[in-house]
């Protein structure tokens, strides 16, 4: 192994990160609204996008808070890891950490380390089962992992998270050019269906 870089140590996974675990038996009642299973999770995506609300219902107790990492201990190669950007409830599939100390590692790097290939290849590594198999918490703790100084971790939180935002960006504009191609095409469509019917109207070509 390489020699770390001046103010940088080795760290297990478990002594710096807790799984926090929280429990809500009654979520309508204490106002959380959303529900998060894994199938809401996209694959090396940080973002939440989808969930279900509670008048849908759930049997899930497990509490999720803003700032906290989400990851799916199920098929660890599915790679479902997400920022917590609000309270909800999820699965019993989903692990919630958080730094046990946000002076020793910052919540905003965490996720980005769950989502490096040495986590999870350990994640899938300490998998067991044939058809659905799952890691645990137990062994995600002996993850080691370089673990930099606090100014450093802020300067790549940032770098990791205006990439991500760019990444974001790129996709929302990529949304909005198959939408532009899809109204187009059925535009040209419909123009075809008029030729073919000796039916042109003048304002299909304005």
């Amino acid at each position: 192994m390489s020699a770390l870089n001046h103010g940088w140590k080795m760290v297990m996974f478990g002594e710096v990160v807790k799984n926090a675990n929280f429990v809500e038996r009654d979520p309508e009642a204490n106002g959380i609204e959303r529900i998060v299973g894994l199938e809401h999770i996209d694959p090396e995506n940080l973002h939440i996008r989808r969930w279900n609300t509670i008048k849908d219902g759930t049997s899930f107790t497990r509490k999720f808070v803003p700032g906290q990492t989400l990851f799916g201990k199920r098929r660890a190669y599915q790679r479902k890891v997400a920022y917590a950007e609000f309270e909800g409830i999820c699965s019993g599939d989903i692990l919630t950490f958080e730094p046990k100390d946000n002076k020793v590692l910052l919540p905003e790097l965490l996720s980005f380390i769950c989502q490096s290939n040495a986590f999870l290849d350990h994640a899938l590594g300490t998998s067991a089962g044939s058809l659905s198999p799952r890691t645990s918490w137990k062994a995600l703790k002996d993850f080691q992992f370089p673990l930099p100084p606090l100014d450093e971790q802020k300067r790549i939180a940032e770098i990791l998270w205006a990439a991500d935002e760019a990444a974001e960006a790129y996709e929302s504009v990529l949304l909005n050019i198959e939408r532009a191609i899809d109204v187009y095409s059925d535009k040209c469509f419909l123009l075809l269906e008029f030729r073919v019917s000796n039916i042109v109207p003048p304002y299909i070509f304005g």
